[in-house]
């Protein structure tokens, strides 16, 4: 066997199948649901690492559609039922927890810059996060730059990221932070982009120009 014909078989490994669309990809651009097979619930496993069995789809409204109309059912060898709407917000709510889970090891690890001058004095930022609700933190060059890279997201509000970061008395708010690792950059942004055709919100840029 070829170097080759190795790295294929095991990437053949790797991959999971989309219970939508059946297409096969890794599973980081999955998002992984388990069944609790006494109650029937679905419940989302961003992090991919709950005990039980699994399934994944694509973060794509129409590979969810697909798979709660039959390829979960199919996936879990039993009857599934569920709502698309409910388990697209499930997908944000889950998003969500691990995105801040992540914000929240970096900042104890010393991983963020925090603030407009930390992150314009970052020379390669992983990746940028911006509060929704920062119009003028939108505004700034290295927010353009990163926007146009596809290498910034939108998330949460000000207010929310401060309570997460800012200390003990939680007032302070965060417009924009960079992350400086890139192990978790690739994890916050990977877990955002999943989750965010099911986002109903509006940026604080164009949601156009979000990648």
């Amino acid at each position: 066997m070829t170097h080759d014909d190795s790295a294929k078989t095991a990437k053949k490994r790797t991959e999971r199948t989309c219970a939508g669309c059946g297409k096969h990809a890794e599973p980081h651009e999955l998002v992984r649901v388990v069944l609790d097979p006494s109650s029937g619930e679905l419940a989302v496993d961003m992090a991919g690492s709950a005990f039980g069995r699994g399934a994944h789809v694509h973060g794509a409204p129409d590979c969810l559609k697909r798979a709660l109309k039959s390829g979960l059912s199919r996936a879990f060898k039993q009857e599934v039922k569920g709502d698309a709407a409910v388990l697209g917000a499930a997908i944000v709510e889950a998003a969500d927890r691990r995105i801040e889970g992540l914000l929240s090891g970096a900042k104890r690890a010393g991983q963020l810059a925090i603030g407009a001058d930390a992150v314009s004095e970052v020379e390669a930022p992983a990746l940028i996060v911006v509060a929704r609700d920062a119009a003028a933190a939108a505004k700034l060059s290295v927010v353009e730059r990163a926007v146009a890279a596809g290498n910034a997201i939108a998330f949460a509000e000000k207010s929310r990221i401060g309570a997460l970061l800012g200390g003990r008395d939680g007032n302070r708010e965060v417009a924009i932070l960079a992350i400086l690792h890139a192990g978790v950059g690739a994890a916050v942004g990977g877990t955002y982009r999943l989750s965010a055709p099911f986002r109903k919100v509006e940026e604080a840029w164009s949601s156009s120009e979000v990648r």
